[in-house]
């Protein structure tokens, strides 16, 4: 079963973006992204719909 972070990155790299620009476009850390993709946390659920709209 894939997680919400699993299915970002894979978007992210379908669509060609930087972990940097989509922290960027949704407001957030860049090491939060980087935490995510190592599985030390998960997305907050206020920035779910900023993500799912970016």
């Amino acid at each position: 079963m894939k997680t919400v972070s699993d299915r970002i990155f894979e978007l992210l790299k379908e669509r060609k973006m930087t972990q940097k620009e989509f922290a960027q476009r949704i407001g957030i850390a860049e090491s939060s992204i980087s935490d995510w993709k190592k599985k030390r946390t998960n997305p907050v659920s206020d920035k779910i719909l900023i993500i799912c709209e970016v």
